[in-house]
């Protein structure tokens, strides 16, 4: 007689959530930023991570009395937390709340990362996508991207741009606007998207490309201004602003996204699970309506295009990441 296996889940399930408490995906932090401007939110949300990992939480413990477990892993821009889900067991009860970052830029831009997006993680769930605002601070003679075009063209090399830190969407988006548009500018790291635009206030940086929740909460803005979303149409919440391809850079599409992982090699019983669970919840009319609030998108395409995504991803940008990424020497 065949013995037969156990109901999936039958122990706690552990979400890995590799961000820290304020950081470059956590739109807090005012109190964190410099003090040269203090850039209020009246109504300022959780984190976008926290947020997600917590309604994936919950989806997960509505049909099991199994705990699910928030284990919060930073570091090495995310690739500890990467590091761990992908040494786990294949057995469906470790898993990851990754970003592009993790899974698309960090493999490519920093030296040393020892997973392979591809081989040591399969998706489990789409979760949510994030388009970017072009920014440019309010002393800017100009109203639109081409204009900004000519304005770096005659000033090659003294312009500085902004990103939530070497290796982040922003930067990306801006490394790809420096490609695109044909511009010699000078990037400037920061350790958030609320201190970069703080540097934005303070003319320390002329523009940068920030995540649309950090746009929503901190504009309308005397400080600063939006020029184009680098979303493939325009966005609900900003219909006045058009895309980077409207603005002269046609094919000029970057945007963040967040997904469920699992180490390669889990049962599919169990992924399946784990992924019916969490789609259920985040097709709900309430959640979605939620996000959108937040200024994310919920990730409607099926598990086999997102994946697909990923793959085209990883093909398009780790040439451009791999001639920006900082030299060997200066990783540590």
């Amino acid at each position: 007689m065949s013995a037969r296996a156990d109901p999936f889940p039958a122990r706690p399930v552990t979400i890995v959530v590799p961000y820290p408490i304020s950081g470059p995906a956590d739109i807090r932090g005012t109190s964190r930023m410099s003090r040269s401007y203090r850039l209020m939110a009246p109504h300022a949300p959780p984190s976008i991570t926290d947020t997600l990992a917590r309604i994936a939480e919950r989806a997960i413990r509505s049909d099991t009395t199994q705990p699910v477990v928030l284990a919060r892993q930073p570091g090495g821009q995310t690739t500890r937390g990467a590091m761990t889900v992908a040494r786990a067991a294949a057995d469906g009860y470790t898993l990851l709340l990754a970003s592009n970052a993790t899974m698309v830029l960090n493999p490519h831009y920093f030296h040393g990362v020892e997973y392979d997006p591809v081989r040591d993680f399969v998706l489990v769930a789409p979760l949510a996508t994030m388009p970017f605002v072009l920014m440019v601070g309010a002393g800017l003679p100009m109203d639109d991207t081409r204009g900004l075009i000519a304005w770096l063209k005659v000033r090659p090399g003294e312009i500085n741009f902004g990103s939530s830190g070497d290796g982040s969407t922003g930067h990306l988006a801006g490394e790809l606007f420096r490609r695109m548009a044909g511009v010699n500018i000078v990037h400037v790291s920061h350790s958030s998207g609320v201190n970069a635009l703080n540097g934005l206030a303070t003319r320390q940086i002329s523009f940068m490309f920030a995540a649309l929740p950090l746009t929503l909460i901190y504009s309308p803005s005397e400080h600063f201004r939006p020029l184009a979303v680098t979303s493939s149409r325009r966005l609900e919440r900003l219909p006045e602003v058009p895309t980077l391809a409207e603005s002269g850079l046609p094919g000029f599409e970057i945007e963040g996204w967040y997904g469920l992982f699992a180490p390669a090699g889990s049962p599919p019983v169990a992924t399946a699970w784990l992924r019916a669970q969490v789609s259920a919840l985040y097709s709900s009319s309430a959640i979605q309506s939620h996000l959108r609030g937040l200024g994310l998108e919920p990730a409607t395409m099926s598990l086999e295009q997102f994946a697909t995504r990923i793959h085209t991803e990883l093909d398009r940008w780790a040439p451009l990441l791999r001639r920006t990424r900082l030299p060997l020497r200066a990783e540590r």
